[in-house]
């Protein structure tokens, strides 16, 4: 039987990934901090260990052990090169998650992993993404650190995490305002795209990708079949609720300042840029093949959410 170790294996994405190998036959490790208990009954008959990944006292503890693969589901530098220096010699594969968003803006649609990667300006987290995506690749070239990079694009799905709004983060009364018939506004015609992936879908890719050896050194964009526009996002929230969504088009710049100090800017400006991207490379090389739909995911979302509200729909 393959052992597996899943830092951050607690989380949102983490847990689902764990519960993927572990569906699979794999052994499976969870490691974390200890401070996200959300999913703790789910991975109850998961192995547990509590620990900073970050801390070479407990990442040396930690891998005494030889585990087969690797996951991270959110990588650091520290976290990276811990890894590699306790590690590498004996692993067989390393996985860890990043996101679609370093891209922007698209220099083409639907965008590939032969685009440039650098992070979105405005002091975005995508930036750092560049950085740990460029250091497992280099420990690939320097000595073959067995590295694979996911790159999905807007995670939803499940009804655990609230769905993106219409300002581009995830505030708990999106959903609630649609049930009101609020008008909300939306940047400028509405016809930025968006390509969700389901979290489900997400986290069997990363056992894809530790299926094969053809995924080493590799990078994979992992997400829907196809993107929707802003404008369709909207309107499927809004029959996943049952109540259409009255839209107010609006400049983004306009948007910025009349927000100001309310939201993040930098989610909003980003929320009105293109993100459409092409599966077909994890296609080919991992057999990756969505089992939901993107219309499917954005209904199924909203819906879970307006009830985890208190709506009788």
């Amino acid at each position: 039987m393959k052992k597996v170790v899943v830092f951050g294996g607690s989380g949102w994405l983490g847990h689902k990934v764990a519960l993927e190998f572990a569906a699979a036959g794999y052994e499976v490790t969870v490691v974390s901090r200890g401070k996200d208990g959300r999913f703790a009954e789910r991975i109850r008959k998961l192995r547990r260990i509590v620990g900073d990944k970050d801390s070479e006292e407990c990442m040396k503890e930690i891998l005494k052990e030889k585990f087969d693969c690797i996951v991270d589901t959110v990588p650091h530098t520290a976290s990276i090169e811990l890894i590699h220096r306790y590690a590498g010699r004996q692993l067989e594969h390393y996985i860890h998650c990043s996101s679609t968003g370093g891209y922007a803006p698209l220099p083409f649609i639907p965008c590939d992993e032969t685009a440039p990667y650098g992070g979105f300006e405005g002091g975005s987290g995508w930036a750092a993404k560049a950085i740990v995506d460029n250091q497992a690749m280099e420990l690939f070239g320097k000595d073959g650190f067995p590295a694979t990079v996911i790159r999905p694009c807007y995670i939803t799905g499940g009804g655990d995490l609230l769905p993106l709004d219409n300002l581009g983060g995830r505030r708990a009364d999106f959903i609630p305002d649609i049930l009101a018939g609020k008008t909300l506004d939306l940047p400028d015609n509405g016809l930025a795209l968006l390509q969700p992936v389901h979290v489900d879908d997400l986290a069997h890719a990363f056992l894809l990708a530790a299926g094969t050896r053809v995924s080493i050194s590799q990078r994979y964009n992992i997400c829907l079949s196809h993107a929707v526009t802003l404008n369709r996002y909207m309107e499927l929230n809004g029959e996943g609720v049952g109540c259409p969504v009255k839209i107010n088009h609006m400049p983004l710049e306009e948007m910025v300042r009349k927000y100001q100090g309310e939201v993040n800017e930098t989610w909003l400006r980003f929320f009105a840029t293109h993100m459409c991207f092409t599966i077909a490379k994890a296609r080919r090389d991992l057999g990756y093949e969505p089992r939901h739909t993107p219309e499917a995911t954005i209904r199924e979302t909203a819906r879970l959410t307006a009830l985890k509200c208190g709506a009788s729909l």
